[in-house]
């Protein structure tokens, strides 16, 4: 099941690039499986969303035989107008559902980037100013699962790729304003942060990244060092070290919960080659971490919570000048 969330404001009939006022959302739902460009959801109000949504989750624990069905969240990156941000919604769900054997339900959360390369730096901008829109948005799931936790399912999940990371980043920094240091049951059971367009150090334990960790049963960071919108990204950030370029600075600073992949086996300019997305474009490097067929198994044995030294076709990366180390650095073969 897909279902939509966006910050997106209305403007002549569509969701355009701009924020809703006074940090409103809207809840999407009943997708229409329509062809590229034509599709979209024909539902919207929070209510009917949940309802919808509550049902799917039992659909998937009484018909499938999914013990605990989880609800997937999608974070976009910068350079994505509304279709951009449905299309790479239903690539993810297509992948996912080859890896998983069903159909998994994912919530992507649409902010107004703009949808031009040109403008990181305003795209910068709208991330953070969304920011308070997505901070709602997630107070409302955890309500809604710590209400319905026993009857279905456990918990949620979430998936953030390149400057969505940065809004996750904020978000979790303000989620901790409204809910203080979490205890017990954690928001997300599993975070997935592909090609994160923040710095290296932030996910750090006094990185400005820690509450990830601090909301998150585990989180797994994948990086590829042929990721070369990143390296421009660095440039425009004054030469910070980007996470999905670099992976982390200091891997005996991490919490024990962060394991960073590294991806470049796969994430390179002839892994991804032959590789499309919807429309038949071409799947950069950047982008190989939701495409690539290896990278995506890695991630659905992360999502079934197997553990990180037990999931297949991984080799530890261990430092040599160090007498210790976390296993928390990893190379996919």
């Amino acid at each position: 099941m897909l279902m939509m969330v966006t910050s997106r404001r209305v403007s002549d009939g569509e969701y355009g690039d701009e924020e809703q006022s006074r940090y409103g959302y809207d809840y999407l739902y009943q997708y229409t499986n329509g062809a590229q460009g034509g599709d979209g959801f024909d539902k919207r109000g929070k209510r009917g969303f949940e309802m919808a949504l509550l049902s799917e989750l039992n659909r998937l624990k009484q018909e499938e035989g999914v013990g605990t069905p989880k609800v997937g969240i999608y974070l976009h990156g910068y350079n994505n107008h509304y279709q951009d941000s449905i299309d790479e919604l239903v690539d993810l769900h297509q992948a996912l559902s080859e890896v998983v054997g069903y159909a998994p339900v994912l919530v992507g959360f649409s902010w107004p980037s703009s949808g031009a390369t040109i403008d990181y730096l305003a795209d910068r901008e709208e991330v953070r100013d969304s920011v308070p829109a997505f901070v709602r948005f997630l107070l409302d799931i955890n309500t809604f699962l710590v209400r319905n936790e026993r009857k279905c399912f456990s918990t949620s999940y979430c998936i953030a790729h390149s400057m969505g990371n940065y809004l996750l980043r904020k978000g979790m920094e303000y989620l901790s304003d409204y809910l203080g240091s979490p205890e017990g049951r954690m928001m997300f059971s599993e975070t997935v942060m592909l090609a994160p367009d923040i710095a290296s150090k932030d996910i750090e334990i006094d990185g400005k990244g820690q509450y990830i960790a601090d909301f998150s049963r585990r989180v797994h960071v994948y990086y590829s060092k042929y990721d070369r919108a990143l390296k421009a990204s660095s440039a425009k950030r004054f030469g910070a070290n980007r996470l999905g370029r670099h992976g982390a600075e200091d891997y005996t600073n991490l919490a024990d919960n962060v394991v960073v992949v590294d991806a470049s086996n796969f994430a390179n300019p002839d892994g991804v080659e032959g590789l499309k997305a919807r429309g038949d474009e071409d799947v950069s490097v950047h982008s190989a971490s939701r495409y690539h067929p290896r990278i995506l198994k890695d991630i659905e044995q992360v999502l079934s919570s197997y553990d990180r030294g037990l999931i297949p076709r991984r080799e530890e990366i261990v430092p040599e000048t160090e007498h210790w180390y976390r296993r928390n650095h990893y190379r996919l073969v």
